[in-house]
């Protein structure tokens, strides 16, 4: 039996993607997603594309709509997939606010949705014992390039 594997940001470009290669290699995928960049319609055409090359999402997939802010949610994500037998293994963390300048306009708002949502994920998969994490941050990082 494959891992379970938590996928922050999921419904987002890069998340989505990453989705579509855990379940073409088996494993069972939990997006959590609050789709203030991303779109919930993902999740149907993630299922369409898994149906047209044979994979099976409808049970390894499952999609919840929340916020990495709320500690109680994440928490019960994890505790949720504990007494189905098959706890979170893993997480794949692309959650987060990406624009440069309203991180700059709005600077707390950002500080409150990608550090302090992270944190909130550190501090549950510790205490579930999770200690398995892949982090990434946006292509932003890069800048604008006159190439």
């Amino acid at each position: 039996m494959m891992s379970k594997i938590l996928v922050t940001g999921g419904t987002g470009f890069i998340g989505s993607h990453t989705t579509l290669i855990l379940l073409e290699q088996g494993y069972e995928v939990v997006i959590l997603d609050s789709n203030v960049n991303s779109n919930p319609k993902t999740i149907k055409k993630i299922h369409q594309i898994c149906n047209k090359n044979g994979i099976d999402s409808k049970n390894k997939l499952t999609f919840c709509h929340g916020d990495l802010r709320d500690l109680n949610f994440i928490e019960q994500l994890f505790l949720n997939s504990i007494s189905l037998k098959k706890p979170i293994s893993g997480v794949i963390h692309f959650a987060g606010l990406k624009s440069v300048s309203e991180s700059i306009t709005n600077s707390l708002i950002y500080w409150d949705q990608n550090v302090n949502s992270s944190i909130n994920l550190f501090k549950v998969m510790k205490k579930y014992d999770c200690k398995t994490i892949v982090f990434s941050s946006s292509a932003t990082v890069y800048g604008i390039s006159d190439k």
